[in-house]
């Protein structure tokens, strides 16, 4: 729903330090009032220091920290007594304010970057405790003269939403799916029908192919989940020089040329670990402005940040002046603990039907009541980030969504229902992961076949599960095929009955099913390589009999005849997945070659997060000052298996007690490197089922 009431706070004209602007509420006359400039260099560089560095190092310079909090609230309340000191403006504020503030917006109107450098969001009614931004009130900002082009959608039943995440630095980067992942859990119970792209790789070469690919008009939103900075041509440079950024030979850009102050840059992916490719906010808006696609989110860092003697130099101001009808950015740097908050917030209030505005006010509110952020050196400090996200809006968003055909709405549940089902559900959830993830994307799209190695008990078999699923929730795949040798031998015969089953329809399977085997098999293989589908076979080392494998063994004939099918597959568009303990060399030379991702214990964040529910649910809290428990941590190495069968016998036993009965068992899993670990993950199992009565034993049998 648009809001109640609207008050509008419009440029006219700017004498050396003060602003000519008109006030009126709800389009009725306008208040004439000359306001003084809030700027104050001291100011800036206080707010800068506090959102840029304080982070970095936040045991020095605590003081400096709550003056900038302190100076937030007076610049707020400064800027209100400017705009409404005047009787009669406040007596008509006043009259909107006791109507509730959730039904008010305050829109920002100019075409200077000087006034949309002020502060807006920091307004502050000094009657009020709390800023208004942060009680459900909204500011948006918008042009005196909005473009001639405006980018619209064509009409369809469901939100199309594309997220451009890209990191440049891969591992030693910002967590991979910190965004993705909350946006693709909050769609389990949709109330509004979305469908969700996550572009692979995170260039702008598989940007501009993509949205080529889905044509014009065909994206609600685009987020960019990206870096961002203003920078000078000697900072590029310097970065240029460090080979830290790309400036000849971008992909579709002409090679970047010397400028003079400041200008606004995305950072999107390079074929290179840490080598960026910058791209400024008029090249991207360009490109947008073709796609015409009407609502930009952007959580990069300075996004929206605006330096008043450098020009225009915000990033989303750039984008609405191309025609897009909102855009959401951030001034300064944004932290990630704050970024998930706010857009976990704003897309859980935009996939229940409220407008951009709202769904930003939402996310705001959680920020201000969340402050605690996490800084260097393991430190949490509170931070005053809520006035961070700035919202361009020309005019309110029209998605033109309409309602399902029968058809469209068969079609889009029954592809619902064929999402690959997840049966290797872990009991506490699905921890961690995301570096695995990233690599393994990025190693498949280099090479379409890889070997996915690990001991028994590090989460292989979930790994691979969870993927075929997030795979096809995502758009990385159409459709993923899990073959787990752990429960059946599966021959080739039965592989490609299985697959032209799900791919195929009655009539074309009927065909299928009357060829000869080289027949299907061309068939599948033709079907497979020319569109991406992903293929897992997991638990390989049971095919050939490895040492403590399900015996699951396939003949030798068998072997081969698989070998020569998945020989047949590399190269295609598909992905092919290998998971097993082994090297897996009777496959290696046809298939994945060199292209292994070796799995190993869990990060120590995901350890952390795995660890607090496996302990929750003995009724422990996490004794993260033990030292004892620290060591026992270490020992057992991220491992889920070695964690879920160890952890919870802390409800009888001390840290020091298990780490005893573990070494005597010679088990340290951080250790080992080199060697299979998997026979001590048996004795951790072995441990925690020593501990139980015999008569818990001898259940444990009838389960057996």
């Amino acid at each position: 729903m648009p809001p109640l009431n609207t008050i509008t706070i419009k440029e006219k004209n700017k004498n050396g330090e003060t602003f000519d602007i008109a006030v009126s509420f709800n389009n009725g006359p306008e208040y004439a009032v000359s306001m003084k400039d809030p700027f104050n260099p001291e100011t800036e560089r206080l707010f800068e220091w506090y959102f840029e560095e304080y982070l970095e190092f936040p045991f020095i310079d605590t003081t400096k920290a709550d003056k900038a909090a302190i100076t937030i609230e007076k610049y707020g309340e400064y800027l209100f007594e400017q705009v409404f000191g005047d009787k009669k403006i406040f007596g008509e504020y006043k009259s909107f304010r006791d109507k509730g503030l959730s039904s008010l917006q305050i829109e920002i109107i100019s075409d200077t970057h000087e006034f949309h450098a002020i502060h807006w969001e920091s307004l502050k009614d000094p009657d009020l405790p709390n800023p208004l931004v942060t009680e459900h009130l909204t500011v948006v900002r918008k042009n005196n003269n909005p473009p001639a082009i405006e980018a619209k959608v064509r009409a369809y039943p469901q939100i199309n939403l594309l997220l451009v995440t890209a990191r440049p630095d891969e591992d030693e980067d910002v967590g991979y799916r910190t965004i993705s992942r909350p946006m693709i859990e909050l769609l389990e119970t949709p109330k509004l029908k979305v469908h969700i792209h996550i572009l692979r790789p995170g260039t702008f070469q598989a940007l501009s192919d993509h949205l080529d690919e889905v044509g014009e008009k065909f994206y609600h939103i685009i987020h960019f989940d990206t870096h961002g900075s203003l920078a000078s041509y000697k900072t590029l440079e310097a970065a240029r020089k460090a080979d830290k950024v790309l400036f000849q030979s971008r992909w579709g850009l002409k090679d970047i040329e010397p400028y003079k102050g400041l200008k606004a840059f995305l950072f999107f992916e390079s074929n290179k670990k840490g080598k960026a490719v910058p791209v400024e906010a008029t090249e991207l808006a360009q490109l947008l402005l073709t796609k015409q696609i009407p609502v930009c989110i952007i959580n990069a860092c300075q996004s929206a940040k605006q330096i008043r003697q450098h020009g225009e130099t915000s990033f989303g101001s750039k984008l609405m002046e191309a025609g897009i009808q909102a855009v959401l950015a951030v001034s300064y740097s944004v932290t990630v603990s704050a970024a998930k908050i706010l857009m976990g917030n704003l897309y859980a209030q935009l996939f229940d039907h409220f407008s951009l505005p709202e769904a930003v006010s939402k996310g705001r509110r959680q920020l201000f009541k969340q402050k605690g952020r996490k800084a260097y050196y393991n430190q949490t400090v509170d931070l005053e980030d809520w006035l961070l996200p700035v919202i361009y809006q020309n005019r309110p968003v029209d998605f033109n969504l309409r309602e399902f055909t029968p058809q469209e709405e068969e079609a889009y549940f029954q592809k619902r229902e064929l999402i690959h089902k997840i049966s290797h559900k872990p009991v506490y959830g699905f921890v961690g992961r995301d570096l695995d993830i990233m690599a393994i994307e990025k190693r498949l799209l280099r090479n379409n076949v890889l070997l996915l190695k690990g001991m028994g008990g590090t989460g292989k078999s979930t790994l691979l599960d969870y993927l075929a699923w997030w795979w096809e929730k995502t758009g990385f795949v159409k459709q993923s095929f899990y073959f787990g040798y752990d429960e059946t031998a599966y021959t080739l015969e039965q592989i490609l009955f299985s697959l032209a089953k799900k791919l195929y329809d009655k009539h074309t399977f009927a065909s299928f099913q009357s060829s000869s085997l080289l027949t299907q098999k061309g068939k599948i293989i033709d079907t497979l390589k020319s569109e991406r589908f992903c293929l897992i076979l997991d638990n390989c080392e049971s095919i050939t009999g490895s040492p403590l494998a399900v015996p699951n063994t396939l003949p030798e004939e068998e072997q081969e005849k698989l070998k020569d099918f998945l020989q047949g597959l590399s190269g295609g568009k598909s992905f092919i997945v290998f998971g097993s303990r082994g090297e897996e060399a009777w496959l290696k030379e046809e298939t994945f070659k060199g292209n292994i991702h070796y799995l190993k214990g869990l990060d120590p964040e995901a350890r952390s997060d795995l660890a607090v529910r496996i302990l929750k649910g003995v009724g422990i809290t996490l004794p993260e000052d033990d030292p004892d428990f620290l060591h026992l941590m270490d020992l057992l190495a991220g491992y889920p298996l070695a964690m879920e069968v160890v952890l919870p016998n802390l409800n009888r036993y001390t840290p020091a007690q298990i780490i005893v009965s573990l070494k005597a068992g010679d088990i340290d899993l951080e250790k080992q490197d080199g060697k299979d670990k998997t026979e001590s993950i048996i004795k951790c199992v072995d441990y925690s089922h020593g501990n139980l009565s015999p008569h818990a034993q001898k259940l444990l049998l009838c389960l057996a």
